[in-house]
């Protein structure tokens, strides 16, 4: 009998990566959509666009940015001593030390940032590239999470990964 035990990762920005273009599969570029908080806002259909960034598939590639996030809301982690506690205006507690709160774009790195997302967005796609690499040059989609961390705001954590269909 085996344990798993894994680190927790609370993200500043929740991502999908797909390595070739979903609505052609064109394998020379890749669609990022990402969104704030945790990763259930892109999963559960939540009403809202999410970030989309068109990513060409080499070092450096261009990063055309297709949209820009708008959910007026996002998960995010709550403080473990303020669990069960009231929150602020706007925000409410589910939880498992997540907290739904209103989201401020203007606040928001990757929105308000041109160069960063830029970054951002090549970062990813190497990322992408090493992933579709280690899996036989197969497309990928890939969830993961940007983690503020005290030396960087924008650590790249990689949760899982699966065939693209």
């Amino acid at each position: 009998m085996g344990v798993l035990v894994q680190e927790l990762h609370c993200p500043k920005v929740s991502f999908v990566l797909h390595t070739a273009r979903p609505s052609d599969m064109d394998e020379s570029v890749m669609l990022v959509e990402a969104a704030p908080g945790q990763g259930e806002t892109l999963a559960s259909g939540a009403v809202g666009t999410p970030w989309r960034l068109e990513v060409e598939k080499k070092p450096r590639g261009k990063v055309d940015t297709l949209a820009f996030a708008n959910f007026s809301r996002a998960l995010v982690p709550v403080p473990s001593r303020l669990i069960g506690q009231r929150q602020g205006q706007g925000s409410r507690t589910l939880g498992a030390g997540l907290v739904e709160t209103e989201v401020d774009y203007s606040k928001q790195r990757i929105t308000v940032d041109a160069e960063y997302r830029a970054d951002v967005g090549q970062r990813l796609a190497a990322v992408g590239v090493a992933i579709e690499a280690y899996f036989g040059k197969k497309p990928q989609d890939i969830e993961g999470g940007l983690v503020e961390t005290e030396k960087s705001d924008a650590d790249i954590f990689i949760f899982q990964s699966r065939p693209q269909s």
